[in-house]
């Protein structure tokens, strides 16, 4: 039995946006039956994940989630229990300045998890209405922080041959939204959206590097040498697109210099994709041409 939890006040400082892979799967299961959310809203030394990470301890069912690596979450149900009986949140310091002695963060850390028991409704279902859209929005329950959260990045892919279909491949098995495009629809795209072409043949690149640069999209690349790359900005130059657009085109892509391995290229510019998504600009409007969409 957890008896007296030691209860600390929440750190409100703002938590770090999370993507919807993140956050969806705890938000559903709670909006399915109700329960517990647990958030972690305090970090006192360094931590493996973020401010405002969350995991569930839905009703009758199995919890859904980790804060860490099974360091807590068997005290934290036990908590979570008592937190949905009272109907009273409750926030709980571990590690570091906690008076739970029997259990130990490796990391050295404090950490603070506050339970916040909720009921399915509008509270759970405005957000994840929000998420599977691809909009941006707000997790706002009493006793928590305002969590901002974010769609996943998405990859929209146009190409020929293995390293296409290898990046497809690599990106879906890595949880990303990816997908085989024939063409790019500046209005359908949005800013979470990386564009990246893997032809051989140039020729085909024109029409889709102008329909994503017409977009909000915040990554576009495309394969090959610097050689190539000074012929696609020349070409979308001459289409009328002026510098602040054609910063926006990337190559040669990938964080690998030269790779020419399917595998390996994949690896390398799934992994640049990801990094530039860590800061994806709030407004891409200075970037996009004045007849743009």
């Amino acid at each position: 039995m957890p008896g007296q939890p030691f209860i600390v006040e929440p750190d409100l400082a703002a938590p770090t946006p999370l993507c919807a892979a993140e956050a969806v799967p705890a938000l559903a299961a709670l909006a399915r039956r109700g329960g517990v959310l647990a958030m972690l809203t305090g970090i006192d030394g360094s931590f493996y994940r973020p401010l405002g990470a969350v995991m569930a301890f839905p009703d009758g069912a199995a919890p859904v989630g980790q804060l860490s690596s099974g360091c807590i979450e068997g005290d934290l149900a036990l908590h979570a229990a008592a937190a949905r009986r009272s109907g009273r949140p409750r926030t709980l310091r571990y590690g570091k300045g906690s008076e739970f002695i029997d259990i130990r963060l490796p990391c050295g850390s404090g950490i603070d998890v506050t339970l916040r028991p909720v009921d399915p409704g509008p509270a759970l279902d405005a957000p994840l209405a929000d998420l599977e859209a691809r909009r941006e929005t707000l997790l706002q329950l009493d006793g928590l922080p305002a969590l901002p959260l974010r769609p996943d990045p998405r990859m929209l892919v146009a190409g020929e041959g293995t390293e296409a279909a290898t990046f497809v491949a690599l990106a879906c098995a890595a949880g990303f939204p990816a997908e085989l495009a024939d063409r790019i629809d500046p209005a359908a795209t949005d800013r979470f959206t990386a564009v990246v072409l893997f032809f051989h043949d140039p020729d085909r690149e024109p029409d889709l590097l102008s329909a994503a640069l017409d977009s909000p999209a915040f990554w576009i690349g495309a394969q090959g040498s610097r050689r190539a790359q000074d012929r696609r900005r020349a070409a979308l130059a001459a289409a009328g697109f002026g510098a602040a657009a054609l910063d926006r085109l990337r190559g040669p892509i990938g964080l690998i210099p030269g790779t020419r391995d399917p595998r390996a290229l994949a690896v390398s510019v799934l992994a640049e994709i990801v990094e530039a998504a860590g800061c994806i600009p709030d407004d891409t409007r200075p970037f996009l041409r004045p007849d743009g969409p």
